[in-house]
């Protein structure tokens, strides 16, 4: 019994390190559940909001491509392109020039006491620069003195032949002193008249210190300054007619048997196309760079003289080419082109060369074909790549609203 006892009370003794065991064998289990269960719990979150993430994109993007579809189409006008016969031409630089460009200078010398500022537009007659003119006036002074001396001489005279005469009729005087007083009378005539002269010029002289524009024009360049003793021929300002232009190409003589007097032909400034009448040209070309002048007449254009152009002129005889009307031309500083409409509706970018001008149609030379629709309305803000709507189903019998 007692062996008995002792053996239950043994395993008594060991229960305590063994439960030990067991609680901390069962601490360490449910801690790494829980840390299991929490990683768990963050990659679900991780995974839902990406899920989340990908959903909201999906739907972002499709919102865009919804709002992209539905963007308004551009309304447009369109017109056919067309195939006839032009003249070929070539594109050559040019300048604009004034058909009357002078220096004005003095005619006479003195100092200068004002003249007109640059950038003034003065009228034909109109004062350019005043020139010290008082020893002119005292010189005139001074002819006119010296004439009524001389005319005096000359009344005198006159009498004295009257007298001569009276007494030469009675026979009482000597006919050498009636001869005499007659010639004496015709020096002093002959004097007066001299004298006369010397004033005139003095009165033109006078005249000349006030230097007047010849045409009407503007001032682009002044030489002189005013307090300056001015000489003879001595340039003092630049006058330049702003009205009556022309626009100066240096053309190549093989081009000259297509040229008319008064057909138009196109110029390109910036991005505007203008239509000009050729005024005349050269007869006779430069050896050295075998070209002849042309002359574009570009009156009541608004354009300075100086500025730069470029011409297209005739260069061959007239052949088929593509024409498209004028405002489908879209003129840009690099480049100029068309915009042509697909069979989804969408414009289409299309780079060009301008040939000659027929009415308001032009040549062109592009990747067009005849039966390609040109936009000629509502093109200026429209880009490649987007709709077009039109107001009927006909595209010839189009009209457009601009935006």
């Amino acid at each position: 019994m007692n062996n008995l006892m002792l053996t239950n009370v043994t395993p008594e003794k060991l229960m305590p390190s063994k439960v030990m065991s067991s609680r901390i064998r069962s601490s360490k289990l449910k801690f790494t559940m829980k840390k299991s269960a929490t990683a768990d719990i963050y990659s679900s979150a991780i995974v839902t909001f990406a899920f989340i993430s990908i959903i909201g994109l999906l739907s972002f993007s499709q919102q865009a491509n919804a709002a992209e579809e539905e963007k308004p189409a551009h309304l447009v006008s369109v017109e056919s392109v067309k195939k006839e016969q032009v003249k070929p031409s070539i594109w050559l630089p040019a300048n604009v020039i004034s058909r009357k460009n002078a220096p004005i200078s003095a005619e006479q010398t003195g100092q200068l006491l004002w003249i007109e500022d640059v950038g003034s537009q003065v009228s034909k007659g109109q004062l350019l620069a005043q020139i010290d003119d008082r020893h002119l006036k005292l010189q005139l002074a001074r002819q006119r003195v010296e004439v009524k001396q001389y005319q005096a001489e000359v009344d005198y005279l006159t009498g004295q032949k009257a007298r001569f005469l009276k007494l030469r009729e009675k026979n009482n005087s000597a006919l050498s002193e009636y001869e005499r007083v007659n010639k004496d009378l015709t020096i002093a005539i002959n004097e007066v008249a001299a004298l006369n002269i010397s004033v005139e010029q003095t009165l033109l002289a006078l005249e000349k210190t006030m230097i007047k524009a010849p045409f009407a024009g503007n001032i682009s360049q002044r030489f002189a300054h005013v307090g300056e003793l001015i000489t003879i021929g001595r340039p003092l300002v630049q006058l330049i007619d702003t009205k009556h232009l022309d626009i100066k190409i240096a053309a190549p003589i093989a081009i000259a048997p297509f040229l008319q007097r008064g057909s138009k032909v196109m110029v390109k400034w910036n991005q505007t196309l203008l239509e000009l009448p050729i005024r005349t040209w050269s007869q006779a070309g430069e050896q050295a760079s075998r070209t002849f002048d042309v002359r574009l007449s570009a009156d009541g254009i608004a354009i300075l003289a100086g500025t730069a152009v470029t011409v297209s002129l005739p260069k061959q005889a007239p052949k088929e080419a593509i024409l498209v009307p004028r405002d489908a031309l879209i003129l840009r500083e690099n480049e100029t082109y068309v915009l042509t409409i697909d069979d989804e509706l969408k414009a289409q970018k299309v780079s060009v060369l301008v040939g000659q001008g027929v009415d308001s149609w032009i040549s062109v030379t592009g990747a067009l074909s005849i039966d390609d629709s040109v936009v000629v309305r509502g093109g200026e803000r429209l880009q490649s790549g987007e709709k077009v709507r039109f107001l009927s189903d006909k595209k010839s019998d189009l009209i457009a609203n601009l935006n």
